[in-house]
Formats: C-alpha cells, structure tokens, sequence
C-alpha cells in the first residue's frame, strides 16, 4: 500500500492522482448532498466559433460515439481518468520511470487506450441510463417538446438540443425533420423520435 502510494504521488503519476481526488470529491459530494454539479458538455463548444459548421459535425460526432448526452458527462469523464490513471501508475512502475520525464511519455497512448476503455465500459449504461433520468424519474416524454439548439443540425446531421424541464436543462440528439437547415440558436420543437431511439426529429418553431 505504502508503494502504491508512493508511485502515485511519484512526478510522472501526480497529475493524474490529484486528477482522481478531485472526481472522487466530486462523487462524495453528490453521494452526500445530492447536489447536481455536473458539467455542461456545450459551453466551450458554444462561446468558440458557433458558425463552424464542421467543427460542429466534428464534436457531434465525437460526443455520440462516447455517449456524451445519453450518459452524464462525469460519468464518462471519471472513467477517462479512472482508466488513465490506472495505466499510468501500472506502466510507469513496472518500467521503473515514475520519477523522471519518461513517465511523461505515457500520458499520450495512456489517454487514447483510457478512451477505448471507456468506450466499452459505458456501453452497458447506456440502456441503463435510458430507463431512467438523471434523478432517477421515469424517462420524459419529449415529443411536442420545445428547445433551443446549441448545435446546428440539418436532414443529415446530427444536432443538439437543450430543453428546459422544471429547474433542469436537458439535452437531447436531433436531425430536422425537413430540408431545412436549423442554426445555433433557434427555437425549435420535436415532432417524432427515430426508430432506434437514438435521438429525435425537429422543426424550426415560432411561438
């Protein structure tokens, strides 16, 4: 235990330990308070360059194929770190580099496998997840719902939505329903979830 520890406070691991201290502070405070602190996946997305309509499809893409919007952004971040972690800390130890720069040098596959990792734990969560929502209310019906989008989206690309329910923001996928290209910012509603419930169909909508 004492090695453990050792290694993990070790120059090369330090980052990555004080990383998982604060995702595990992090847990108990919402074990113990049942505050809600989860983080908002748009924000920096949002305030750089909305326009960029690649860039756009670009992160879109990226946060589907983590489950970003179906599973809470620190769930898939305290598995990113979980897994980083581990690797480090393992790697570093058994080539006896923990102390110098080399152990720096894992960082970079040590993220890329971590993302793997993740990519397959949260699978099984996402249908989990789905049953019900982030309080553990029964899953809300989002049809006739009305939002805003904070990703643009068109007939053939994948979009966001944030959707106001009580004191919750909620985001869900979505393509529009028509030709129609919908731009950051609009307002729109969801008039039909796709077949394989993976996100829904908007219209642009004046109220």
């Amino acid at each position: 235990m004492e090695k453990l520890i050792d290694i993990s406070f070790a120059p090369a691991n330090f980052i990555l330990t004080l990383l998982m201290l604060v995702v595990v502070l992090y847990w108990i405070v919402i074990i113990f308070t049942g505050l809600d602190l989860d983080l908002d996946a748009d924000a920096d997305v949002n305030s750089a360059d909305v326009g960029n309509v690649e860039g756009q499809g670009f992160w879109s893409a990226v946060w589907e194929f983590f489950y970003i919007g179906e599973l809470p952004v620190m769930f898939i971040i305290t598995l990113v770190v979980f897994s980083m972690w581990l690797i480090n800390v393992n790697v570093t130890a058994l080539l006896g580099i923990s102390d110098n720069i080399l152990g720096f040098l894992v960082y970079l596959p040590g993220f890329v496998v971590s993302m793997l990792i993740t990519k397959v734990v949260a699978k099984p969560f996402v249908k989990l997840y789905a049953v019900f929502n982030h309080k553990g209310e029964l899953p809300i019906d989002f049809i006739g719902k009305v939002g805003r989008v904070v990703i643009p989206m068109s007939k053939d690309k994948m979009g966001q939505i944030d959707i106001l329910f009580g004191d919750d923001v909620l985001k869900v996928y979505a393509k529009s329903i028509d030709d129609d290209a919908i731009a950051y910012g609009d307002t729109v509603i969801i008039l039909e979830e796709s077949p394989d419930k993976k996100f829904y169909f908007a219209q642009k909508y004046q109220p």
